[in-house]
């Protein structure tokens, strides 16, 4: 079910709720250019859990934020007010994707006591990219289709909404040979393309995320017991870096899933939320 709620600055986020009888409750933060729809299969695989989805601050529905607030720690501020907004009665467990992990890892230094001492965090990006990084081709790629964007407003909108461009991402981040699977995941990232709010902000966003690494809240992240999740086969959050984030932040569990890449929640939902219920010790 669809929700609304107004901080006290404005800012409208849209939010779903699934199993509100659940005794159990967990935020759920997507990531860069994706929506509440990313977490479409797991959900249902976690009816005793009380699921809340927020669009982050200029993506999906949400509203895009004030200038000031283009970066992780401020995405991450505006989110822990939302979650604080919500009111609810216990502290909730939160997981991050991707961007969303790097996102949750802010969170949780900003404001501990705001949530479970259990979270998870899924494929997060773990660390900044470095000169020498595999990591770097993509990322070099991506700012100048977000930094072009913005700065041709005559073809950037054209580029940075181009089907073609974002089938060959999402080609290259998928390892299921479903095809059924392949094709829903490339309509669901098509239809993201309907929800870019602002290309500069896309832009500035993507140049905060590469900078930067779920290791550099590493303090916070081990005074919780985190649950991290990655596949082997991730070309985005590689296994090396992800190696780097373990050692600093001492996860109470690690799971490798292996033969999969950065898509694990779309690609082996059943792992992925088996993987939660056992760590959250549901019943």
């Amino acid at each position: 079910m669809q929700h609304s709620l107004i901080l006290a600055h404005g800012l409208r986020v849209r939010y779903w709720q699934y199993h509100p009888q659940a005794t159990t409750t967990m935020v759920l933060i997507h990531g860069f250019t994706g929506n509440h729809k990313g977490f479409q299969y797991i959900i249902p695989l976690l009816p005793n859990i009380r699921f809340i989805v927020p669009d982050l601050p200029g993506f999906g529905e949400t509203d895009l934020p004030q200038r000031s607030d283009w970066t992780i720690d401020a995405i991450a501020r505006l989110t822990n007010e939302f979650v604080q907004a919500l009111q609810l009665p216990t502290p909730p467990h939160i997981l991050g994707h991707s961007m969303g992990g790097l996102v949750v890892s802010s969170m949780v230094r900003q404001a501990p006591d705001l949530y479970d001492s259990k979270m998870i965090l899924l494929s997060p990006v773990p660390t900044a990219i470095t000169k020498n990084d595999k990591r770097r081709a993509g990322a070099i790629l991506g700012a100048l289709q977000y930094g072009l964007g913005y700065k041709l407003p005559k073809v950037g909108e054209r580029l940075v909404k181009n089907r073609t461009i974002t089938r060959a991402i999402t080609h290259t981040i998928m390892t299921t040979s479903d095809r059924q699977l392949r094709k829903a995941i490339h309509e669901h990232h098509f239809d993201n393309l309907n929800y870019i709010s602002s290309i500069e902000f896309y832009s500035k966003l993507h140049h905060d995320i590469n900078r930067q690494g779920a290791i550099d809240n590493a303090d916070a992240l081990r005074k919780k017991r985190l649950l991290l999740i990655t596949g082997n086969a991730d070309n985005v959050t590689p296994l090396a870096q992800m190696q780097k984030l373990v050692s600093a932040a001492t996860p109470t569990q690690f799971i490798i899933l292996n033969g999969v890449g950065h898509l694990a929640h779309y690609e082996r939902p059943h792992e992925v939320s088996q993987a939660i219920s056992s760590f959250l010790d549901l019943r």
